[in-house]
Protein backbone atom coordinates (compact mmCIF):
# COMPACT_ATOMS: atom_id res chain seq x y z
CA UNK A 1 0.00 0.00 0.00
CA UNK A 2 2.97 1.99 0.87
CA UNK A 3 4.41 1.83 -2.52
CA UNK A 4 0.85 2.73 -4.20
CA UNK A 5 1.04 5.83 -2.17
CA UNK A 6 4.55 6.54 -3.03
CA UNK A 7 3.83 6.08 -7.28
CA UNK A 8 0.15 7.75 -7.10
CA UNK A 9 0.48 10.02 -4.38
CA UNK A 10 -0.90 13.36 -6.13
CA UNK A 11 -3.82 11.39 -8.12
CA UNK A 12 -4.90 9.70 -4.81
CA UNK A 13 -4.02 13.14 -2.64
CA UNK A 14 -6.88 14.96 -5.14
CA UNK A 15 -9.38 12.43 -4.73
CA UNK A 16 -8.97 12.21 -0.70
CA UNK A 17 -9.06 16.22 -0.62
CA UNK A 18 -12.31 15.66 -2.76
CA UNK A 19 -14.06 12.69 -0.20
CA UNK A 20 -12.55 15.31 2.96
CA UNK A 21 -14.96 17.77 1.28
CA UNK A 22 -18.28 15.58 1.13
CA UNK A 23 -17.58 14.07 4.45
CA UNK A 24 -17.74 17.27 5.76
CA UNK A 25 -20.61 18.56 3.85
CA UNK A 26 -22.51 15.27 5.26
CA UNK A 27 -21.27 15.88 9.16
CA UNK A 28 -22.81 19.26 9.12
CA UNK A 29 -26.05 17.90 7.77
CA UNK A 30 -28.26 17.04 11.44
CA UNK A 31 -26.70 20.59 12.33
CA UNK A 32 -28.21 22.44 9.67
CA UNK A 33 -31.34 20.64 9.33
CA UNK A 34 -31.75 21.76 13.52
CA UNK A 35 -30.93 24.85 12.72
CA UNK A 36 -33.55 24.93 9.61
CA UNK A 37 -36.36 23.27 11.91
CA UNK A 38 -35.66 26.14 14.52
CA UNK A 39 -35.64 28.53 11.86
CA UNK A 40 -38.98 28.00 10.86
CA UNK A 41 -40.65 27.82 14.10
CA UNK A 42 -39.64 31.25 14.44
CA UNK A 43 -40.79 32.43 11.44
CA UNK A 44 -37.91 32.96 9.26
CA UNK A 45 -36.85 31.35 6.19
CA UNK A 46 -32.76 31.53 6.41
CA UNK A 47 -32.23 27.86 8.21
CA UNK A 48 -33.99 26.52 4.91
CA UNK A 49 -31.59 28.41 2.45
CA UNK A 50 -28.24 26.82 4.09
CA UNK A 51 -29.68 23.65 4.04
CA UNK A 52 -30.55 23.39 0.41
CA UNK A 53 -26.86 25.51 0.13
CA UNK A 54 -24.98 22.50 1.46
CA UNK A 55 -27.30 20.22 -0.28
CA UNK A 56 -26.19 21.49 -3.68
CA UNK A 57 -23.02 22.04 -2.12
CA UNK A 58 -22.64 18.57 -1.19
CA UNK A 59 -24.11 16.94 -4.33
CA UNK A 60 -21.76 18.81 -6.50
CA UNK A 61 -18.50 17.26 -4.57
CA UNK A 62 -19.58 13.90 -4.37
CA UNK A 63 -20.15 13.89 -8.21
CA UNK A 64 -17.04 15.72 -9.10
CA UNK A 65 -15.13 12.84 -6.65
CA UNK A 66 -16.94 10.03 -8.45
CA UNK A 67 -16.05 10.68 -11.53
CA UNK A 68 -12.50 11.35 -10.57
CA UNK A 69 -12.06 8.21 -8.63
CA UNK A 70 -13.48 5.96 -10.99
CA UNK A 71 -10.88 6.95 -13.73
CA UNK A 72 -7.81 7.08 -11.10
CA UNK A 73 -7.98 3.72 -9.82
CA UNK A 74 -8.89 1.91 -13.29
CA UNK A 75 -5.52 3.25 -14.36
CA UNK A 76 -3.83 2.16 -11.19
CA UNK A 77 -4.73 -1.30 -10.89
CA UNK A 78 -4.32 -1.83 -15.04
CA UNK A 79 -0.59 -1.06 -14.98
CA UNK A 80 0.02 -2.68 -11.71
CA UNK A 81 -1.51 -6.25 -12.79
CA UNK A 82 0.54 -5.66 -15.86
CA UNK A 83 3.76 -5.54 -13.82
CA UNK A 84 2.90 -8.48 -11.43
CA UNK A 85 2.11 -10.53 -14.57
CA UNK A 86 5.38 -9.54 -16.16
CA UNK A 87 7.49 -11.31 -12.76
CA UNK A 88 5.60 -14.70 -12.90
CA UNK A 89 8.59 -16.47 -14.05
CA UNK A 90 9.90 -15.54 -10.62
CA UNK A 91 6.59 -17.11 -8.78
CA UNK A 92 4.02 -19.95 -9.87
CA UNK A 93 1.01 -19.58 -11.44
CA UNK A 94 -0.83 -20.25 -8.96
CA UNK A 95 0.52 -17.57 -6.52
CA UNK A 96 0.50 -14.81 -9.55
CA UNK A 97 -3.21 -15.51 -9.92
CA UNK A 98 -3.81 -15.25 -6.55
CA UNK A 99 -1.73 -11.91 -6.06
CA UNK A 100 -3.47 -10.16 -8.82
CA UNK A 101 -6.77 -11.01 -7.04
CA UNK A 102 -5.31 -9.60 -3.66
CA UNK A 103 -3.99 -6.19 -5.95
CA UNK A 104 -8.08 -6.04 -6.76
CA UNK A 105 -8.63 -5.54 -3.17
CA UNK A 106 -5.57 -3.10 -2.34
CA UNK A 107 -6.97 -0.90 -5.16
CA UNK A 108 -11.17 -1.73 -4.50
CA UNK A 109 -9.76 -0.28 -0.75
CA UNK A 110 -8.49 2.76 -2.30
CA UNK A 111 -11.58 3.55 -4.43
CA UNK A 112 -14.73 2.28 -2.03
CA UNK A 113 -14.03 1.70 0.71
CA UNK A 114 -11.27 4.39 2.06
CA UNK A 115 -13.78 7.32 0.75
CA UNK A 116 -16.43 5.31 3.10
CA UNK A 117 -13.58 5.18 5.84
CA UNK A 118 -12.35 8.78 6.47
CA UNK A 119 -16.18 9.69 5.93
CA UNK A 120 -17.19 8.02 8.91
CA UNK A 121 -13.65 9.20 10.59
CA UNK A 122 -14.52 12.89 10.01
CA UNK A 123 -18.20 11.81 10.87
CA UNK A 124 -17.20 10.93 14.06
CA UNK A 125 -14.94 13.62 14.90
CA UNK A 126 -17.42 16.32 13.48
CA UNK A 127 -20.43 14.46 15.27
CA UNK A 128 -18.18 14.49 19.17
CA UNK A 129 -16.99 17.83 18.36
CA UNK A 130 -21.07 19.08 17.70
CA UNK A 131 -22.04 17.49 20.77
CA UNK A 132 -19.77 18.69 22.93
CA UNK A 133 -21.49 22.16 22.17
CA UNK A 134 -24.90 20.97 22.47
CA UNK A 135 -25.26 18.45 25.44
CA UNK A 136 -22.12 17.84 27.68
CA UNK A 137 -23.81 14.47 29.35
CA UNK A 138 -24.06 13.00 26.07
CA UNK A 139 -20.91 13.78 24.48
CA UNK A 140 -19.35 11.92 27.41
CA UNK A 141 -21.22 9.19 26.84
CA UNK A 142 -20.29 9.01 23.20
CA UNK A 143 -16.56 9.60 24.57
CA UNK A 144 -16.64 6.20 26.61
CA UNK A 145 -18.67 4.05 23.75
CA UNK A 146 -15.65 5.09 21.48
CA UNK A 147 -12.89 3.83 24.43
CA UNK A 148 -14.54 1.04 24.53
CA UNK A 149 -14.88 -0.24 20.71
CA UNK A 150 -11.16 1.14 20.45
CA UNK A 151 -10.20 -1.00 23.14
CA UNK A 152 -11.36 -3.75 22.08
CA UNK A 153 -10.54 -3.62 18.81
CA UNK A 154 -6.69 -2.92 19.47
CA UNK A 155 -7.05 -6.35 21.52
CA UNK A 156 -8.10 -8.69 19.22
CA UNK A 157 -6.01 -7.33 16.33
CA UNK A 158 -2.78 -9.58 16.32
CA UNK A 159 -5.72 -12.76 16.40
CA UNK A 160 -7.12 -11.16 13.20
CA UNK A 161 -4.20 -10.74 11.56
CA UNK A 162 -2.90 -14.47 12.00
CA UNK A 163 -6.38 -15.47 10.81
CA UNK A 164 -5.88 -13.49 7.40
CA UNK A 165 -2.64 -14.72 7.12
CA UNK A 166 -3.70 -18.69 7.34
CA UNK A 167 -6.56 -17.17 4.68
CA UNK A 168 -4.08 -15.89 2.08
CA UNK A 169 -1.24 -18.69 2.28
CA UNK A 170 -4.40 -20.66 1.50
CA UNK A 171 -6.29 -18.59 -1.54
CA UNK A 172 -2.01 -18.94 -2.53
CA UNK A 173 -2.58 -22.76 -3.01
CA UNK A 174 -5.87 -22.98 -5.26
CA UNK A 175 -4.50 -22.97 -8.44
CA UNK A 176 -1.82 -25.63 -7.98
CA UNK A 177 -4.60 -27.44 -5.80
CA UNK A 178 -6.74 -27.43 -9.00
CA UNK A 179 -4.59 -28.27 -11.45
CA UNK A 180 -3.59 -31.23 -8.89
CA UNK A 181 -7.28 -32.87 -10.25
CA UNK A 182 -6.61 -34.61 -6.03
CA UNK A 183 -10.13 -34.32 -4.94
CA UNK A 184 -9.03 -34.98 -1.48
CA UNK A 185 -5.96 -32.44 -1.82
CA UNK A 186 -8.68 -29.92 -3.28
CA UNK A 187 -11.15 -30.61 -0.30
CA UNK A 188 -8.76 -30.45 2.64
CA UNK A 189 -7.87 -26.82 0.85
CA UNK A 190 -11.02 -25.92 0.59
CA UNK A 191 -12.23 -26.53 4.70
CA UNK A 192 -9.25 -24.95 5.31
CA UNK A 193 -10.01 -22.01 3.62
CA UNK A 194 -13.38 -22.46 5.17
CA UNK A 195 -11.98 -22.55 8.39
CA UNK A 196 -9.74 -19.64 8.28
CA UNK A 197 -12.92 -17.66 7.36
CA UNK A 198 -15.34 -19.39 10.68
CA UNK A 199 -12.64 -17.89 13.02
CA UNK A 200 -12.84 -14.19 10.98
CA UNK A 201 -16.42 -14.45 10.96
CA UNK A 202 -16.82 -15.97 14.65
CA UNK A 203 -14.45 -13.34 15.46
CA UNK A 204 -15.92 -9.79 14.46
CA UNK A 205 -19.87 -11.29 15.23
CA UNK A 206 -18.46 -11.28 19.20
CA UNK A 207 -16.93 -7.86 18.81
CA UNK A 208 -19.89 -6.72 16.91
CA UNK A 209 -22.16 -8.10 19.96
CA UNK A 210 -20.28 -6.22 22.56
CA UNK A 211 -19.89 -2.88 20.81
CA UNK A 212 -23.88 -3.14 19.76
CA UNK A 213 -24.72 -3.09 23.64
CA UNK A 214 -23.11 -0.18 24.35
CA UNK A 215 -24.41 1.72 21.32
CA UNK A 216 -27.90 0.57 22.19
CA UNK A 217 -27.02 1.80 26.05
CA UNK A 218 -25.97 5.16 24.84
CA UNK A 219 -28.83 5.62 22.34
CA UNK A 220 -31.42 5.19 25.29
CA UNK A 221 -29.59 7.81 27.35
CA UNK A 222 -29.42 10.21 24.47
CA UNK A 223 -33.16 10.33 23.65
CA UNK A 224 -33.54 10.79 27.86
CA UNK A 225 -30.69 13.47 28.00
CA UNK A 226 -31.44 15.37 25.06
CA UNK A 227 -35.64 15.95 25.78
CA UNK A 228 -35.08 16.68 29.44
CA UNK A 229 -31.87 19.42 28.96
CA UNK A 230 -32.66 21.23 25.75
CA UNK A 231 -35.61 23.66 24.90
CA UNK A 232 -35.32 24.08 21.17
CA UNK A 233 -36.88 20.94 19.19
CA UNK A 234 -34.62 21.73 16.46
CA UNK A 235 -31.67 21.33 18.69
CA UNK A 236 -32.99 17.62 20.18
CA UNK A 237 -33.25 16.72 16.60
CA UNK A 238 -29.97 17.50 15.80
CA UNK A 239 -28.48 15.66 19.17
CA UNK A 240 -30.40 12.47 18.25
CA UNK A 241 -29.14 12.54 14.96
CA UNK A 242 -25.80 12.99 16.19
CA UNK A 243 -26.09 10.35 18.25
CA UNK A 244 -27.26 7.95 15.21
CA UNK A 245 -24.73 9.06 13.18
CA UNK A 246 -22.15 8.25 15.63
CA UNK A 247 -23.62 4.91 16.44
CA UNK A 248 -23.15 4.04 12.69
CA UNK A 249 -19.84 5.36 12.65
CA UNK A 250 -18.78 3.38 15.47
CA UNK A 251 -20.46 0.17 14.05
CA UNK A 252 -18.32 0.41 10.36
CA UNK A 253 -15.07 2.27 11.86
CA UNK A 254 -13.91 -1.48 13.13
CA UNK A 255 -15.09 -3.29 9.87
CA UNK A 256 -12.53 -0.74 7.92
CA UNK A 257 -10.19 -1.74 10.37
CA UNK A 258 -10.57 -5.34 9.91
CA UNK A 259 -10.38 -5.26 6.34
CA UNK A 260 -6.72 -3.04 7.12
CA UNK A 261 -5.77 -5.39 8.47
CA UNK A 262 -6.62 -8.10 6.19
CA UNK A 263 -5.01 -5.41 3.66
CA UNK A 264 -1.93 -4.93 5.51
CA UNK A 265 -0.49 -8.83 5.78
CA UNK A 266 -1.61 -8.83 1.73
CA UNK A 267 1.17 -5.94 1.02
CA UNK A 268 3.40 -7.48 2.26
CA UNK A 269 2.93 -10.23 -0.31
CA UNK A 270 2.94 -7.17 -2.82
CA UNK A 271 5.67 -5.79 -1.79
CA UNK A 272 8.20 -5.84 -4.83
CA UNK A 273 5.68 -4.94 -7.04
CA UNK A 274 6.11 -1.08 -8.26
CA UNK A 275 9.30 -0.75 -6.22
CA UNK A 276 11.10 0.58 -8.75
CA UNK A 277 9.02 3.50 -10.96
Amino acid sequence: MRALLKRFGGRIALTLTLVVLEAVGWTLFPLVIGRAINSVLADSARGLYEFAGLGIAAMGVAIARRLVDSRAYARFYARLGEELVGRQSEDSTSTTTARIGMLREIVEFFENSLPNLITSVIGLAGTILILSLLNLPVFLGCLAVVGVTVVLYALTGRLTLRYNKGLNDEHERQVDVVKSADAARAGRHLRDMMRWKIKLSDLEAANFGIVWLFVIALLVFSIRSAANETVEYGTVFSVVMYVFQLAESVILLPLYYLQWLRLREISGRLATIGSES
